[in-house]
């Protein structure tokens, strides 16, 4: 399971202590480092490979929203979810203008937290390891400028399943370019392979997925799912 790097950059050692529990919970991420001002922040970016920033816009040093810019276009393949303050609409305006991927306002719960960690997962590696060329329905659902127009939302999902995992498997199958078996699906959800087949053969029983299988010399055939195109 391919592992993202993250950079804590918060001056509160109690949150950072706090931010670090909340990604051992989420599978697929991986604590760098942490940092608590804007100096050691460039110094942490120019010194080693970073994915994802978990960014206070006020971390001493950084320069607000200058600082946001100044990192973008120094580092350009490196993402921000932003937690602070939402005290100033015009900065949190500025920081989503400027490519934040999400802005969480303190206090925040470990849920908004976890949804916004997995949606940005979803969304890196969907542009990240995709090989293929893009159709526009496929790179809208990637970004969420749609809505997935799914039959599994017509109605409520059967107890025992979440809305919101059945539409996280949709709009990975949809930003994928290969079928996925369930254990790909549970690796780039970071959910387990029973539970990833059960939402996928959800789909495949409302028309949603197609199913096919892969032959191997040894052992039984690999099931796998690929979003069906109405």
């Amino acid at each position: 399971m391919k592992s993202l790097s993250v950079l804590i950059a918060e001056k509160d050692s109690t949150l950072c202590d706090l931010y670090g529990d909340y990604l051992k919970k989420l599978r697929g991420f991986r604590l760098q480092g942490r940092v608590d001002s804007g100096e050691t922040l460039f110094s942490a970016l120019a010194a080693q490979t970073i994915h994802l920033v978990l960014l206070d816009l006020y971390l001493p040093g950084f320069g607000l929203l200058e600082g946001l810019r100044r990192t973008r276009l120094s580092h350009p393949r490196v993402d921000f979810i932003i937690l602070s303050v939402g005290s100033a609409p015009d900065a949190v305006r500025g920081a989503l203008c400027l490519g934040a991927f999400d802005y969480l306002i303190k206090p925040f719960a470990y849920s908004r937290f976890k949804a916004a960690l997995e949606a940005y997962r979803i969304y890196h590696l969907g542009l990240t390891e995709r090989r293929e060329p893009w159709k526009q329905e496929e790179l809208d659902r990637l970004t969420g400028t749609v809505l997935i127009p799914s039959a599994a939302f017509d109605q409520a999902p059967p107890k025992g399943l979440q809305a919101k995992l059945i539409g996280d498997v949709t709009a990975l199958l949809q930003a994928w370019d290969k079928p996925l078996s369930a254990a790909e699906a549970g690796d780039l959800l970071g959910v387990s392979r029973s539970t990833a087949r059960r939402y996928l053969e959800y789909l495949a029983e409302q028309g949603r997925a197609d199913v096919e299988f892969a032959f191997r010399e040894v052992g039984r055939p690999v099931k796998l799912y690929r979003l069906r195109h109405c």
